[in-house]
C-alpha cells in the first residue's frame, strides 16, 4: 500500500506519467522524444525506479514541448 502523503513517492513517473496519459503520449514515443530508455519510463512510472535528475529533467522537457505544440 503506498503513503499518497509522501512526497518522495510523487517523484520521477508518478510525476509525469498522468501527464503523459493525459497528453496522449505513449511511453515509447515519450522515450524517443526524451532520449530516456523506454524500460526506464516504464518502471518510474510503476513505482519501481528512481530516476536520475538528468533523466527527470529530459522528460520534463519533453513534455513541456507536447504541451507547447498542442496548444
Amino acid at each position: 500500500m503506498t503513503d499518497d502523503t509522501n512526497p518522495r513517492l510523487k517523484t520521477g513517473g508518478h510525476a509525469w506519467g498522468p501527464e503523459r496519459v493525459a497528453l496522449g503520449v505513449s511511453i515509447r514515443k515519450l522515450a524517443e522524444l526524451a532520449d530516456v530508455d523506454k524500460a526506464i519510463l516504464s518502471m518510474a512510472e510503476n513505482g519501481r525506479l528512481v530516476p536520475t535528475g538528468e533523466e527527470y529533467s529530459k522528460v520534463m522537457a519533453a513534455l513541456r514541448k507536447v504541451r507547447e505544440e498542442q496548444a
